[in-house]
Protein backbone atom coordinates (compact mmCIF):
# COMPACT_ATOMS: atom_id res chain seq x y z
CA UNK A 1 0.00 0.00 0.00
CA UNK A 2 1.36 3.48 -0.85
CA UNK A 3 2.50 6.05 1.92
CA UNK A 4 -0.66 8.88 3.06
CA UNK A 5 -0.19 11.10 5.54
CA UNK A 6 -2.85 11.44 8.17
CA UNK A 7 -3.90 14.66 9.35
CA UNK A 8 -3.78 16.23 12.61
CA UNK A 9 -7.43 15.55 13.82
CA UNK A 10 -7.08 11.96 12.79
CA UNK A 11 -4.06 11.84 15.01
CA UNK A 12 -6.13 13.23 17.77
CA UNK A 13 -8.74 10.82 17.04
CA UNK A 14 -6.91 7.66 17.35
CA UNK A 15 -5.39 9.16 20.96
CA UNK A 16 -9.07 9.82 21.87
CA UNK A 17 -10.33 6.80 21.13
CA UNK A 18 -7.56 5.02 22.66
CA UNK A 19 -7.94 6.91 26.22
CA UNK A 20 -11.43 6.22 26.15
CA UNK A 21 -11.04 2.83 26.15
CA UNK A 22 -11.79 1.55 22.49
CA UNK A 23 -9.59 -1.82 21.19
CA UNK A 24 -7.53 -0.86 18.24
CA UNK A 25 -9.13 -3.60 16.29
CA UNK A 26 -11.99 -1.05 16.52
CA UNK A 27 -9.92 1.79 15.89
CA UNK A 28 -8.66 0.45 12.49
CA UNK A 29 -12.15 -0.44 11.48
CA UNK A 30 -13.80 2.72 12.31
CA UNK A 31 -11.66 5.09 11.52
CA UNK A 32 -10.84 3.21 8.52
CA UNK A 33 -6.80 2.72 8.60
CA UNK A 34 -4.15 -0.09 9.29
CA UNK A 35 -3.91 -1.74 12.44
CA UNK A 36 -0.03 -1.47 12.09
CA UNK A 37 -1.18 2.70 11.51
CA UNK A 38 -2.94 2.76 15.25
CA UNK A 39 -0.42 0.81 16.69
CA UNK A 40 2.08 3.19 15.36
CA UNK A 41 0.46 6.09 17.35
CA UNK A 42 -0.90 4.43 20.28
CA UNK A 43 2.50 3.47 21.10
CA UNK A 44 3.73 6.87 20.13
CA UNK A 45 1.61 8.60 22.94
CA UNK A 46 2.30 6.10 25.34
CA UNK A 47 6.20 7.34 24.58
CA UNK A 48 5.10 10.62 25.34
CA UNK A 49 3.38 9.71 28.54
CA UNK A 50 -0.20 9.41 27.63
CA UNK A 51 -2.35 6.38 29.51
CA UNK A 52 -6.09 4.98 28.95
CA UNK A 53 -8.18 7.01 30.51
CA UNK A 54 -5.60 10.24 31.18
CA UNK A 55 -6.00 13.72 30.29
CA UNK A 56 -6.13 14.54 26.60
CA UNK A 57 -2.69 15.84 24.75
CA UNK A 58 -1.08 18.40 25.68
CA UNK A 59 -0.23 21.14 22.27
CA UNK A 60 3.37 20.20 22.05
CA UNK A 61 2.28 15.93 22.49
CA UNK A 62 0.50 16.40 19.10
CA UNK A 63 3.08 18.29 17.74
CA UNK A 64 5.23 15.52 18.61
CA UNK A 65 3.05 12.67 17.42
CA UNK A 66 2.33 14.91 13.83
CA UNK A 67 6.33 14.94 13.46
CA UNK A 68 5.87 11.54 13.85
CA UNK A 69 3.55 11.01 11.03
CA UNK A 70 6.25 12.44 8.67
CA UNK A 71 8.79 10.48 6.66
CA UNK A 72 12.58 10.81 8.47
CA UNK A 73 13.30 11.57 4.84
CA UNK A 74 13.50 11.09 1.11
CA UNK A 75 12.07 7.64 0.53
CA UNK A 76 14.68 5.70 -1.68
CA UNK A 77 13.27 4.08 -4.43
CA UNK A 78 14.80 1.90 -7.55
CA UNK A 79 14.67 4.52 -9.99
CA UNK A 80 16.13 7.58 -7.69
CA UNK A 81 18.81 5.25 -6.84
CA UNK A 82 19.82 4.99 -10.11
CA UNK A 83 18.88 8.82 -11.33
CA UNK A 84 20.84 10.17 -8.34
CA UNK A 85 24.48 9.17 -10.10
CA UNK A 86 23.42 10.97 -12.94
CA UNK A 87 22.14 14.14 -11.15
CA UNK A 88 24.54 16.46 -12.66
CA UNK A 89 24.52 15.88 -16.49
CA UNK A 90 20.92 16.04 -15.46
CA UNK A 91 20.89 19.60 -13.82
CA UNK A 92 23.49 20.55 -17.12
CA UNK A 93 20.99 19.57 -19.88
CA UNK A 94 18.38 21.44 -18.17
CA UNK A 95 19.83 24.46 -16.93
CA UNK A 96 22.40 24.97 -19.75
CA UNK A 97 21.20 23.14 -22.46
CA UNK A 98 17.78 24.22 -21.77
CA UNK A 99 16.66 20.86 -22.87
CA UNK A 100 13.20 19.68 -22.74
CA UNK A 101 12.45 16.71 -19.94
CA UNK A 102 11.62 14.19 -22.91
CA UNK A 103 14.40 15.06 -24.67
CA UNK A 104 16.26 14.04 -21.06
CA UNK A 105 14.86 10.80 -20.87
CA UNK A 106 15.51 10.10 -24.43
CA UNK A 107 19.18 10.73 -23.78
CA UNK A 108 19.00 8.61 -20.52
CA UNK A 109 17.30 5.98 -22.36
CA UNK A 110 20.13 6.03 -24.85
CA UNK A 111 22.94 5.69 -22.27
CA UNK A 112 21.06 2.55 -21.06
CA UNK A 113 19.26 4.33 -18.10
CA UNK A 114 15.15 3.26 -18.48
CA UNK A 115 13.04 4.96 -15.95
CA UNK A 116 9.48 6.26 -16.66
CA UNK A 117 8.76 9.79 -17.42
CA UNK A 118 7.44 10.70 -14.41
CA UNK A 119 9.98 9.09 -12.08
CA UNK A 120 12.08 11.54 -13.93
CA UNK A 121 10.24 14.73 -13.80
CA UNK A 122 9.91 13.51 -9.60
CA UNK A 123 13.36 13.37 -9.29
CA UNK A 124 13.60 16.63 -11.10
CA UNK A 125 11.63 18.08 -8.97
CA UNK A 126 12.87 17.19 -5.73
CA UNK A 127 16.34 17.93 -6.63
CA UNK A 128 15.23 21.24 -7.62
CA UNK A 129 16.68 20.65 -11.34
CA UNK A 130 13.95 21.98 -12.98
CA UNK A 131 12.14 25.19 -13.38
CA UNK A 132 11.10 26.48 -10.37
CA UNK A 133 6.96 26.89 -10.19
CA UNK A 134 6.15 30.32 -11.69
CA UNK A 135 5.06 32.26 -8.21
CA UNK A 136 2.80 35.49 -7.58
CA UNK A 137 1.46 38.27 -4.51
CA UNK A 138 -1.27 39.57 -4.51
CA UNK A 139 -1.63 43.19 -5.08
CA UNK A 140 -2.11 45.66 -2.71
CA UNK A 141 -5.75 47.39 -2.48
CA UNK A 142 -5.83 51.24 -4.01
CA UNK A 143 -7.78 53.84 -3.44
CA UNK A 144 -11.00 54.37 -4.75
CA UNK A 145 -10.68 56.13 -8.25
CA UNK A 146 -7.12 55.65 -8.31
CA UNK A 147 -6.86 52.70 -10.79
CA UNK A 148 -8.22 51.19 -14.02
CA UNK A 149 -7.23 48.71 -15.85
CA UNK A 150 -8.07 47.82 -19.94
CA UNK A 151 -8.02 44.71 -21.91
CA UNK A 152 -9.61 43.48 -25.02
CA UNK A 153 -10.71 39.99 -25.78
CA UNK A 154 -12.12 38.20 -28.82
CA UNK A 155 -15.91 37.32 -28.66
CA UNK A 156 -17.02 35.77 -32.15
CA UNK A 157 -18.46 36.88 -35.64
CA UNK A 158 -21.06 39.27 -36.00
CA UNK A 159 -22.30 40.20 -39.32
CA UNK A 160 -21.53 43.55 -40.30
CA UNK A 161 -24.63 45.02 -41.98
CA UNK A 162 -23.01 47.45 -44.26
CA UNK A 163 -20.91 44.79 -46.21
CA UNK A 164 -23.04 41.88 -45.09
CA UNK A 165 -19.85 39.93 -44.24
CA UNK A 166 -19.03 37.81 -40.53
CA UNK A 167 -16.66 39.67 -39.05
CA UNK A 168 -14.58 38.92 -35.39
CA UNK A 169 -16.20 41.29 -32.30
CA UNK A 170 -13.66 42.24 -29.67
CA UNK A 171 -14.53 43.56 -26.33
CA UNK A 172 -12.69 46.31 -25.10
CA UNK A 173 -13.11 46.28 -20.82
CA UNK A 174 -12.68 48.74 -18.74
CA UNK A 175 -12.48 47.59 -15.17
CA UNK A 176 -12.32 50.23 -12.11
CA UNK A 177 -9.71 48.43 -9.53
CA UNK A 178 -11.34 49.21 -6.12
CA UNK A 179 -15.12 49.08 -7.08
CA UNK A 180 -14.61 45.90 -9.70
CA UNK A 181 -17.44 47.99 -11.51
CA UNK A 182 -16.69 46.94 -15.20
CA UNK A 183 -17.60 48.70 -19.00
CA UNK A 184 -18.22 46.20 -22.20
CA UNK A 185 -17.51 48.05 -25.31
CA UNK A 186 -17.78 45.61 -28.46
CA UNK A 187 -15.96 46.66 -32.06
CA UNK A 188 -14.77 45.32 -34.92
CA UNK A 189 -10.95 47.12 -35.38
CA UNK A 190 -8.67 48.01 -32.70
CA UNK A 191 -7.80 51.53 -34.18
CA UNK A 192 -6.39 54.35 -32.30
CA UNK A 193 -10.02 55.94 -33.17
CA UNK A 194 -11.98 52.61 -32.24
CA UNK A 195 -10.28 52.60 -28.97
CA UNK A 196 -10.53 56.13 -27.66
CA UNK A 197 -13.95 55.93 -29.00
CA UNK A 198 -14.60 53.12 -26.30
CA UNK A 199 -12.95 54.91 -23.52
CA UNK A 200 -14.62 57.79 -23.92
CA UNK A 201 -17.99 55.86 -23.89
CA UNK A 202 -15.91 54.30 -20.59
CA UNK A 203 -15.57 57.71 -19.00
CA UNK A 204 -19.30 58.34 -19.37
CA UNK A 205 -20.64 55.41 -18.22
CA UNK A 206 -19.03 56.16 -14.98
CA UNK A 207 -18.69 59.43 -14.93
CA UNK A 208 -15.61 60.33 -14.55
CA UNK A 209 -11.93 59.67 -15.65
CA UNK A 210 -9.82 57.27 -12.95
CA UNK A 211 -5.83 59.00 -11.86
CA UNK A 212 -3.90 56.03 -14.13
CA UNK A 213 -4.85 53.33 -16.29
CA UNK A 214 -2.92 50.33 -16.65
CA UNK A 215 -3.41 49.02 -20.56
CA UNK A 216 -2.59 45.88 -22.68
CA UNK A 217 0.31 46.48 -25.11
CA UNK A 218 -2.07 47.06 -28.56
CA UNK A 219 -0.27 48.68 -31.42
CA UNK A 220 -2.49 51.98 -31.41
CA UNK A 221 -1.24 52.92 -28.27
CA UNK A 222 2.28 51.26 -27.74
CA UNK A 223 4.84 51.83 -29.87
CA UNK A 224 7.47 50.14 -28.30
CA UNK A 225 6.61 47.68 -26.04
CA UNK A 226 9.97 47.90 -23.37
CA UNK A 227 9.30 45.72 -19.85
CA UNK A 228 11.17 49.03 -18.27
CA UNK A 229 10.17 52.10 -20.44
CA UNK A 230 7.60 51.65 -22.52
CA UNK A 231 7.35 53.75 -25.33
CA UNK A 232 2.94 55.18 -26.16
CA UNK A 233 2.29 56.84 -29.75
CA UNK A 234 1.86 60.01 -30.23
CA UNK A 235 -1.99 60.11 -30.76
CA UNK A 236 -2.88 57.76 -27.05
CA UNK A 237 0.08 60.32 -24.93
CA UNK A 238 -1.83 63.28 -26.09
CA UNK A 239 -5.27 61.92 -25.36
CA UNK A 240 -4.19 60.81 -21.90
CA UNK A 241 -3.28 64.08 -21.13
CA UNK A 242 -6.17 65.57 -22.35
CA UNK A 243 -8.27 63.33 -20.16
CA UNK A 244 -5.84 63.93 -17.16
CA UNK A 245 -4.96 60.26 -16.76
CA UNK A 246 -1.58 58.36 -16.25
CA UNK A 247 -1.39 55.55 -19.05
CA UNK A 248 1.37 52.53 -17.71
CA UNK A 249 1.15 49.79 -20.12
CA UNK A 250 1.63 46.20 -19.08
CA UNK A 251 4.59 44.23 -19.62
CA UNK A 252 3.57 41.73 -22.73
CA UNK A 253 3.19 38.44 -21.61
CA UNK A 254 2.72 39.04 -18.03
CA UNK A 255 -1.38 38.99 -16.84
CA UNK A 256 -0.38 39.41 -13.47
CA UNK A 257 0.13 43.29 -14.22
CA UNK A 258 -3.43 43.43 -14.90
CA UNK A 259 -5.29 40.99 -12.82
CA UNK A 260 -8.76 42.28 -12.27
CA UNK A 261 -9.51 42.89 -16.06
CA UNK A 262 -7.78 39.94 -16.88
CA UNK A 263 -10.39 37.48 -14.47
CA UNK A 264 -13.38 39.58 -15.84
CA UNK A 265 -12.81 38.84 -19.64
CA UNK A 266 -13.50 35.49 -19.07
CA UNK A 267 -16.92 36.32 -17.08
CA UNK A 268 -17.95 38.66 -20.48
CA UNK A 269 -17.48 35.94 -22.74
CA UNK A 270 -19.15 33.41 -20.64
CA UNK A 271 -22.12 35.15 -19.20
CA UNK A 272 -22.82 37.80 -21.72
CA UNK A 273 -21.66 37.07 -25.29
CA UNK A 274 -22.11 32.94 -25.17
CA UNK A 275 -25.92 32.42 -26.03
CA UNK A 276 -26.48 36.16 -26.59
CA UNK A 277 -28.46 37.62 -29.91
CA UNK A 278 -27.37 40.66 -31.54
CA UNK A 279 -28.21 42.53 -34.72
CA UNK A 280 -25.74 44.18 -35.09
CA UNK A 281 -22.35 46.08 -33.61
CA UNK A 282 -24.35 49.01 -32.11
CA UNK A 283 -27.38 46.46 -30.31
CA UNK A 284 -23.88 44.52 -29.01
CA UNK A 285 -23.12 47.63 -27.20
CA UNK A 286 -26.26 48.60 -26.10
CA UNK A 287 -26.84 45.59 -24.87
CA UNK A 288 -23.62 45.14 -22.69
CA UNK A 289 -24.22 48.52 -21.55
CA UNK A 290 -27.29 46.92 -20.08
CA UNK A 291 -25.45 44.13 -18.79
CA UNK A 292 -23.02 45.68 -16.90
CA UNK A 293 -25.43 47.20 -15.12
CA UNK A 294 -27.98 44.60 -14.26
CA UNK A 295 -25.72 41.41 -14.18
CA UNK A 296 -22.22 42.02 -13.88
CA UNK A 297 -22.55 44.96 -11.75
CA UNK A 298 -25.34 43.62 -8.92
CA UNK A 299 -23.40 40.10 -8.86
CA UNK A 300 -21.72 39.31 -5.41
CA UNK A 301 -17.78 39.88 -6.18
CA UNK A 302 -15.94 36.31 -5.73
CA UNK A 303 -12.96 38.26 -4.07
CA UNK A 304 -14.81 41.38 -2.51
CA UNK A 305 -17.57 39.56 -1.21
CA UNK A 306 -19.44 43.08 -2.04
CA UNK A 307 -21.92 44.11 -4.84
CA UNK A 308 -19.58 45.96 -7.75
CA UNK A 309 -22.30 48.55 -8.21
CA UNK A 310 -23.25 49.79 -4.96
CA UNK A 311 -19.77 50.07 -4.06
CA UNK A 312 -19.24 52.14 -6.87
CA UNK A 313 -22.13 54.58 -5.89
CA UNK A 314 -21.15 54.79 -2.49
CA UNK A 315 -17.50 54.93 -2.31
CA UNK A 316 -15.45 55.28 -6.13
CA UNK A 317 -17.88 57.63 -7.90
CA UNK A 318 -17.58 61.00 -6.20
CA UNK A 319 -13.51 60.99 -6.22
CA UNK A 320 -13.22 60.22 -10.01
CA UNK A 321 -12.27 63.29 -12.11
CA UNK A 322 -15.53 64.69 -13.73
CA UNK A 323 -14.96 64.89 -17.47
CA UNK A 324 -15.28 68.69 -17.42
CA UNK A 325 -12.45 69.06 -15.11
CA UNK A 326 -10.42 67.37 -17.85
CA UNK A 327 -7.79 69.38 -20.13
CA UNK A 328 -10.41 68.61 -23.19
CA UNK A 329 -13.91 69.33 -20.77
CA UNK A 330 -16.96 67.55 -21.75
CA UNK A 331 -16.17 68.11 -25.65
CA UNK A 332 -16.07 64.70 -27.86
CA UNK A 333 -12.46 64.63 -28.11
CA UNK A 334 -11.33 64.86 -31.68
CA UNK A 335 -8.77 61.79 -32.09
CA UNK A 336 -5.80 62.92 -34.09
CA UNK A 337 -3.63 61.46 -36.53
CA UNK A 338 -0.02 61.72 -36.26
CA UNK A 339 2.35 60.66 -38.79
CA UNK A 340 5.99 61.49 -39.92
CA UNK A 341 6.83 63.01 -43.50
CA UNK A 342 9.48 63.87 -45.34
CA UNK A 343 9.09 67.33 -47.21
CA UNK A 344 9.22 66.05 -51.21
CA UNK A 345 11.27 67.99 -54.37
CA UNK A 346 7.82 70.38 -54.64
CA UNK A 347 8.20 71.63 -51.45
CA UNK A 348 5.04 69.80 -50.44
CA UNK A 349 4.48 66.43 -47.65
CA UNK A 350 1.77 63.92 -48.16
CA UNK A 351 -0.82 63.00 -45.05
CA UNK A 352 -3.95 60.86 -46.04
CA UNK A 353 -3.37 60.79 -49.51
CA UNK A 354 -3.54 65.02 -49.53
CA UNK A 355 -0.38 67.36 -50.08
CA UNK A 356 0.16 70.41 -47.96
CA UNK A 357 2.78 72.83 -48.73
CA UNK A 358 6.10 73.17 -46.41
CA UNK A 359 8.17 76.40 -46.05
CA UNK A 360 10.86 76.13 -47.91
CA UNK A 361 12.80 78.76 -45.76
CA UNK A 362 12.51 76.75 -42.44
CA UNK A 363 11.62 73.26 -43.89
CA UNK A 364 13.62 72.46 -47.48
CA UNK A 365 13.23 69.24 -49.39
CA UNK A 366 14.20 66.55 -47.18
CA UNK A 367 13.57 67.89 -44.45
CA UNK A 368 11.66 65.23 -41.62
CA UNK A 369 8.65 66.63 -40.25
CA UNK A 370 5.96 65.67 -37.52
CA UNK A 371 2.58 65.85 -39.12
CA UNK A 372 -0.73 65.93 -37.06
CA UNK A 373 -4.34 66.26 -38.18
CA UNK A 374 -7.45 66.38 -36.87
CA UNK A 375 -10.70 67.09 -38.43
CA UNK A 376 -9.68 70.85 -39.62
CA UNK A 377 -6.45 71.31 -39.24
CA UNK A 378 -3.17 69.86 -40.46
CA UNK A 379 -0.38 71.05 -38.35
CA UNK A 380 3.47 70.49 -39.81
CA UNK A 381 6.01 70.60 -36.77
CA UNK A 382 9.72 70.69 -37.07
CA UNK A 383 12.17 69.64 -34.32
CA UNK A 384 8.83 69.95 -32.02
CA UNK A 385 8.20 73.71 -33.09
CA UNK A 386 5.06 74.50 -35.35
CA UNK A 387 6.32 75.68 -38.59
CA UNK A 388 3.14 75.73 -40.99
CA UNK A 389 -0.73 75.01 -40.18
CA UNK A 390 -3.23 74.05 -43.27
CA UNK A 391 -6.75 73.92 -43.26
CA UNK A 392 -7.58 69.72 -43.44
CA UNK A 393 -7.99 68.86 -47.25
CA UNK A 394 -9.67 66.04 -48.95
CA UNK A 395 -7.80 62.67 -50.35
CA UNK A 396 -6.67 64.10 -53.39
CA UNK A 397 -6.57 67.66 -52.81
CA UNK A 398 -3.63 70.05 -52.54
CA UNK A 399 -3.35 73.11 -50.08
CA UNK A 400 -0.61 75.48 -51.25
CA UNK A 401 0.70 78.57 -49.91
CA UNK A 402 2.37 80.37 -52.47
CA UNK A 403 4.51 82.18 -49.99
CA UNK A 404 6.08 78.61 -49.00
CA UNK A 405 8.18 78.66 -52.75
CA UNK A 406 11.82 79.89 -52.48
CA UNK A 407 11.38 83.26 -54.42
CA UNK A 408 12.83 82.59 -57.47
CA UNK A 409 10.63 79.51 -58.21
CA UNK A 410 7.00 81.03 -57.10
CA UNK A 411 6.01 82.57 -60.30
CA UNK A 412 7.03 79.19 -62.34
CA UNK A 413 5.06 77.17 -59.84
CA UNK A 414 1.64 79.04 -59.71
CA UNK A 415 1.78 79.97 -63.33
CA UNK A 416 0.00 83.08 -62.23
CA UNK A 417 0.61 86.26 -64.84
CA UNK A 418 -0.55 88.82 -62.04
CA UNK A 419 2.38 87.42 -60.06
CA UNK A 420 4.55 87.42 -62.67
CA UNK A 421 3.64 90.95 -63.44
CA UNK A 422 4.27 92.22 -59.54
CA UNK A 423 7.51 90.48 -59.06
CA UNK A 424 8.69 92.12 -62.43
CA UNK A 425 7.35 95.70 -61.09
CA UNK A 426 9.44 94.87 -58.10
CA UNK A 427 12.56 94.62 -60.09
CA UNK A 428 11.53 97.85 -62.03
CA UNK A 429 9.24 99.98 -63.42
CA UNK A 430 9.79 99.81 -66.84
CA UNK A 431 10.36 95.55 -66.40
CA UNK A 432 6.80 95.96 -65.02
CA UNK A 433 5.22 97.55 -68.57
CA UNK A 434 6.80 95.16 -70.35
CA UNK A 435 5.44 92.80 -68.31
CA UNK A 436 2.40 94.09 -68.21
CA UNK A 437 2.34 94.55 -72.31
CA UNK A 438 3.78 90.96 -72.60
CA UNK A 439 1.27 89.27 -71.06
CA UNK A 440 -2.00 91.92 -71.78
CA UNK A 441 -3.31 89.80 -75.23
CA UNK A 442 -6.37 87.45 -74.74
CA UNK A 443 -3.88 84.19 -73.82
CA UNK A 444 -1.45 85.27 -71.00
CA UNK A 445 -0.25 82.04 -70.29
CA UNK A 446 0.99 81.58 -73.65
CA UNK A 447 3.47 84.41 -73.05
CA UNK A 448 4.27 82.93 -69.41
CA UNK A 449 7.59 80.97 -71.04
CA UNK A 450 8.78 84.40 -72.00
CA UNK A 451 7.91 86.42 -68.77
CA UNK A 452 10.31 83.58 -67.20
CA UNK A 453 12.77 84.75 -69.24
CA UNK A 454 12.15 87.93 -68.53
CA UNK A 455 12.83 87.47 -64.78
CA UNK A 456 16.10 85.52 -65.41
CA UNK A 457 17.64 88.48 -67.41
CA UNK A 458 17.14 90.58 -64.43
CA UNK A 459 19.14 87.68 -62.48
CA UNK A 460 22.04 87.95 -65.47
CA UNK A 461 22.28 91.64 -66.26
CA UNK A 462 21.21 93.06 -63.33
CA UNK A 463 17.99 94.74 -62.40
CA UNK A 464 19.09 98.38 -63.43
CA UNK A 465 20.20 97.23 -67.20
CA UNK A 466 16.91 95.15 -67.80
CA UNK A 467 14.95 97.91 -66.42
CA UNK A 468 16.61 100.82 -69.25
CA UNK A 469 16.43 97.71 -72.15
CA UNK A 470 12.45 97.85 -71.50
CA UNK A 471 12.49 101.58 -71.17
CA UNK A 472 14.28 101.53 -74.88
CA UNK A 473 12.52 98.58 -76.32
CA UNK A 474 8.88 100.20 -75.42
CA UNK A 475 10.05 103.23 -77.20
CA UNK A 476 9.95 101.25 -80.27
CA UNK A 477 7.12 99.07 -79.58
CA UNK A 478 9.20 96.09 -79.65
CA UNK A 479 7.61 93.50 -76.76
CA UNK A 480 9.88 90.96 -77.99
CA UNK A 481 11.84 89.30 -75.01
CA UNK A 482 14.42 87.78 -77.47
CA UNK A 483 15.01 91.23 -79.09
CA UNK A 484 15.51 92.75 -75.41
CA UNK A 485 18.32 90.30 -74.73
CA UNK A 486 19.78 91.44 -77.66
CA UNK A 487 19.60 94.78 -76.62
CA UNK A 488 21.52 93.94 -73.67
CA UNK A 489 24.21 91.69 -75.38
CA UNK A 490 25.01 94.54 -77.55
CA UNK A 491 24.87 97.21 -74.34
CA UNK A 492 22.26 99.45 -76.24
CA UNK A 493 19.87 99.98 -73.30
CA UNK A 494 20.85 103.76 -72.80
CA UNK A 495 18.75 104.79 -75.23
CA UNK A 496 20.09 108.71 -75.14
CA UNK A 497 23.55 107.10 -76.48
CA UNK A 498 24.32 106.47 -79.68
CA UNK A 499 24.61 103.28 -80.93
CA UNK A 500 28.59 101.64 -80.71
CA UNK A 501 30.03 101.77 -84.39
CA UNK A 502 29.51 98.10 -85.91
CA UNK A 503 33.08 96.82 -85.55
CA UNK A 504 33.26 97.62 -81.92
CA UNK A 505 29.98 95.63 -81.88
CA UNK A 506 30.89 92.65 -84.24
CA UNK A 507 34.46 90.97 -83.74
CA UNK A 508 36.20 90.69 -86.99
CA UNK A 509 36.83 87.04 -87.59
CA UNK A 510 40.87 86.43 -88.18
CA UNK A 511 42.65 85.30 -91.59
CA UNK A 512 43.26 82.12 -92.00
CA UNK A 513 47.18 81.14 -91.94
CA UNK A 514 46.06 78.82 -94.74
CA UNK A 515 44.26 80.59 -96.97
CA UNK A 516 44.06 79.96 -100.98
CA UNK A 517 41.98 82.08 -103.72
CA UNK A 518 38.99 81.01 -104.61
CA UNK A 519 40.26 80.06 -108.40
CA UNK A 520 41.77 77.15 -106.52
CA UNK A 521 38.60 75.39 -106.36
CA UNK A 522 37.95 76.08 -109.49
CA UNK A 523 38.42 72.34 -111.56
CA UNK A 524 36.47 73.16 -114.57
CA UNK A 525 38.67 72.20 -117.98
CA UNK A 526 40.09 75.50 -120.01
CA UNK A 527 39.78 76.17 -123.56
CA UNK A 528 43.62 76.55 -124.56
CA UNK A 529 45.12 72.95 -125.70
CA UNK A 530 47.36 70.72 -123.62
CA UNK A 531 50.66 71.62 -125.01
CA UNK A 532 52.11 67.96 -126.10
CA UNK A 533 55.86 67.40 -125.69
CA UNK A 534 57.33 65.84 -128.56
Amino acid sequence: MGYREMSRMEIVDVVRRWQAGESRRAMARGLGLARATVDKYVSGAAQLGLVAGGPPPTESQVLALVRQNRPSGERSTPARSLLTAHRERIGRWLAEDHLRLSRVQELLERDGLAVSYTSLRRFVAAEGLGRRAKTTVRLAETAPGEVAEMDFDKLGPLVDPATGKRRTVWALVVVLVYSRHAFVWPLFTQTLGEVIGGLEAAWRFFGGVPRRLVLDNFPAAVAGADPLAPKLTRGFLEYSQARGFLADPARVRHPQDKPHVERHIDYVTERFWKGGSFADLPDARVQARDWCLTVAGQRVHGTTRRVPVVVFQDEERAVLVPLAATPAGEAPYDVPLWRTATVRPDHHIQFEQALYSAPSASCPPGTKLEVRGDRDLVRLYRRGELAKVHARRQRGERATDPDDYPAEKTAYALRAPDRLIRQATELGTDIGRFAERLLSGPLPWAALRQGYKLLRLAERYTPARLDAACARALGFDLVDVRRLERILLLALEHAGEPAPPPETRLRALPAGRFARPASAFDHRPTDSPTEVEG
